[in-house]
């Protein structure tokens, strides 16, 4: 990482003179921008400034694409960049609690990796400003940041779902001042007092330089649209000294407006204009989807181009949505995208409505502001061509960024930005979140199973370092260091049992040759409370010491698995006999009956296709299969989703603790047999009974009963991922390269 760390200590006399006299600085057409004074020693800007009229200039809209300027000319480019979340483990999102240490380490793989802006969704602390400034100090090619504004969500959506009107005058009083301290914020002019979930302190690094564009407000309840727009009918669109509602705009697009005027303004104090946009999704996109199954996705819309710049607004104005390619369901079902082929030749749905929404924006720069897929274990929803809410690995999911990326090129768009840059704990999935309970206790474990802690490029994975890590490789010095151990010899055998943030670990060692598990299988019984069953029919012939709630069969690659007790299954209970989804029997809710059911996660509720009105079935899917393979980063076979791996005479097995019917590891919470509950219910676990049997074997075992303490500091460690080099690649090839072709129309619909 190369920073040339520039002081400033004093102001030249000249600038300092027109400051006292209340004028603007003569900074000139090439001169560097000089950052607030201040106690602290801030780098300065090596970036040339357009100045035309007393306003300053980095970046800009200009023939239609998001353009920066060289010192010489304004130059169009692909954008290229990654999403970069607020939060490290053992922390909730609003601790904002990553150091400057940690941005620079950052700052500079990003850059490594050939992007060129990092998207961030609020006002971070002072230092993530300060070492962007260290970190740009002398470059001529910087790291750019969209500076996010976030929405007051709290007065938009209420707890029960409900969408609150936008313009009450709380509301925009509340949006205009996160707004005003954003601004202040990136010119190095705020002192904020603390206050939860916000970041506070002395911002004194002018980084204004380096903003490419503001990203305002969050993803649109479509409830709250609605409830806008039914608040103020007939209302006369907005007028404001730099954006302007157009004359069909709707009163939330208005509301839009008045915010995105109010940025304008705060930012023309400082004698800066940058490129402003909004935050969309295909929720609230303007384009109609007649076979969307689902009414709330095609509610209501939220037009871009019913917002405009005025003339004196020189910075332009672009669009920036979130698009992923599996949600929403109008990605698998409307025809006209699952037959669309791409400049490549490929049916490509995803690239199929890129080009519709590029054909609605016209004259205007459009950037995909999130895109990808994760490298989780767990999956929530199913996407055309594999493009799915889950299960890959690292290296499908820099195959499947990195052609995602691609089709945002292709399809002529001015950007793409990936979500994300790093996995983060504390987050939640529909079909996990209830039970990964308490919420406050999120942060303090890694959920395997929730897809939306596994975006990132750079793992952040359990233990103070790699060496602190159990790796599935066949070799045991890792196990021979870690003092968190349990251990019983069996007959011919040994298991030892540990444990991380994420996972339960076991190791069996075959005291009189190789394992040969697809010849005699191992069965693996797993006791967290009471009630179960002794006898389970995916072991036949086995006989446990207690009740089991998940029996795990080890056999050959393709034929290992871990069932679940159908009494104590959740997923039976719930989609089954409670709402009646799927095929649900009475004997699945006796424990006494020794029926194990699969381990598996809804993806899709029921569904009618409108236009057809097919009916979409109930879909789930299985993840209690067991990936045979290495979770060794420097091995060429290894697999982030493998769950054991045998070798000679040692088998390793990691275990995901939600898999286990863990809602909180980190305080011994599990789930209770929820027939009996009647409801979703959490107890204590005191202890996990590991209780190991060949086939072919009926002699009663002791189990291993396997305690930890709580915790609630974790220890982490980061890791770039498989996909980090497959985006490395593509990044390099298409960033910096202008976009494919000039938007059509040129710039004309950018005008008011």
């Amino acid at each position: 990482m190369h920073v040339i760390s520039v002081k400033k200590r004093i102001l030249p006399g000249l600038v300092l003179l027109a400051l006292l006299a209340g004028c603007t600085p003569p900074w000139g057409e090439t001169a560097r921008n000089l950052f607030a004074g201040g106690s602290k020693d801030i780098p300065v800007s090596a970036l040339p400034v357009y100045d035309e009229g007393g306003v300053k200039q980095t970046s800009a809209v200009k023939d239609g694409h998001l353009q920066v300027y060289d010192g010489k000319a304004w130059k169009p480019q692909f954008w290229s960049g990654v999403n970069m979340g607020a939060t490290t483990p053992g922390h909730a999102p609003g601790e904002l609690s990553p150091t400057k240490e940690d941005y620079l380490r950052w700052f500079g793989q990003i850059k490594a990796m050939h992007a060129d802006v990092v998207r961030i969704y609020t006002i971070l602390p002072p230092h993530f400003y300060e070492a962007l400034a260290e970190f740009n100090a002398g470059r001529k090619d910087p790291l750019y940041i969209l500076q996010g504004i976030w929405a007051p969500e709290e007065q938009l959506v209420g707890a029960g779902g409900q969408g609150y009107d936008a313009l009450q005058q709380d509301t925009i009083d509340q949006f205009r001042k996160e707004i005003r301290d954003a601004v202040q914020v990136i010119h190095g002019q705020l002192k904020r007092k603390a206050e939860s979930g916000h970041a506070s302190g002395k911002f004194e690094a002018d980084v204004s330089p380096y903003v490419l564009g503001w990203v305002v407000g969050i993803e649109w309840d479509p409830y709250t649209v609605k409830a806008t727009n039914d608040a103020h009918p007939g209302m006369k669109p907005f007028q404001g000294t730099y954006f302007q509602a157009a004359s069909g705009a709707s009163p939330f697009e208005s509301w839009l407006a008045q915010m995105l005027d109010t940025l304008a303004q705060e930012d023309m104090k400082f004698g800066w204009q940058h490129p402003v946009s909004f935050t969309n999704w295909v929720t609230t996109d303007p384009l109609t989807h007649p076979n969307e199954p689902s009414d709330t996705e095609d509610l209501v819309s939220v037009d871009p181009m019913q917002v405009r710049p005025q003339a004196g607004w020189k910075a332009g104005y672009f669009a920036s949505y979130h698009i992923y390619p599996y949600y929403p369901d109008l990605l698998r079902y409307e025809e006209k995208y699952q037959t669309y082929k791409d400049s490549e030749g490929n049916i490509n749905p995803y690239a199929g409505y890129l080009h519709e929404l590029r054909e609605h924006h016209k004259g205007i720069p459009l950037i995909v502001a999130e895109y990808g897929v994760p490298s989780s274990r767990g999956m929530a929803h199913y996407g055309p061509l594999n493009r799915n809410q889950g299960m890959h690995s690292e290296k499908e999911q820099g195959e499947i960024d990195a052609d995602l990326y691609r089709s945002i090129y292709n399809e002529n768009l001015d950007g793409a930005v990936l979500f994300a840059w790093q996995d983060e704990w504390f987050k939640i999935t529909w079909n996990t979140m209830e039970l990964d309970s308490p919420i406050d206790r999120r942060p303090m474990w890694r959920n395997m199973l929730t897809n939306e802690e596994h975006f990132g490029l750079l793992a952040v994975e359990p233990g103070k370092s790699q060496e602190d890590t159990i790796v599935l490789d066949g070799k045991t010095y890792d196990w021979d260091r870690r003092k968190n151990t349990e251990s019983r010899d069996y007959p011919g055998y040994s298991l030892t049992v540990s444990h991380d943030e994420a996972y339960l670990y076991l190791l069996l060692k075959n005291k009189n040759g190789d394992w040969k598990p697809g010849e005699q299988p191992l069965y693996i019984g797993f006791d967290t409370v009471d009630s179960g069953s002794a006898k389970a029919d995916k072991a036949p012939g086995i006989t446990f010491s207690g009740g089991q709630e998940f029996v795990m069969k080890l056999s050959g690659e393709n034929d290992s698995a871990i069932y679940v007790q159908s009494a104590y299954d959740y997923h039976a209970w719930q989609y089954g006999f409670v709402n009646r989804m799927m095929p649900w029997q009475e004997a699945w809710s006796q424990a006494e009956n020794g029926l194990f059911l699969p381990w598996r996660l809804p993806v899709s509720k029921p569904l009618v296709l409108p236009q057809s009105k097919k009916p979409v079935p109930f879909e789930d899917v299985e993840i209690g299969r067991l990936h045979h393979g290495t979770t060794d980063p420097k091995s060429a076979e290894f697999n982030n989703l493998a769950d054991w791996h045998a070798a000679g005479s040692v088998i390793e097995v990691r275990v995901p603790w939600m898999l286990l019917g863990f809602t909180d590891p980190s305080s011994h919470k599990v789930w209770r047999y929820p027939y009996q509950a009647a409801a979703f219910k959490m107890e204590e676990s005191k202890a996990v009974r590991v209780e190991p049997h060949l086939s072919g074997n009926s002699n009663p075992a002791e189990p291993v009963a396997y305690k930890w303490d709580n915790w609630n500091k974790p220890a982490s460690h980061e890791r770039l991922k498989q996909s980090y080099p497959i985006l490395k690649e593509a990044f390099g090839k298409l960033g910096k390269q202008p976009p494919k072709a000039t938007p059509p129309d040129g710039a004309a619909a950018a005008k008011p």
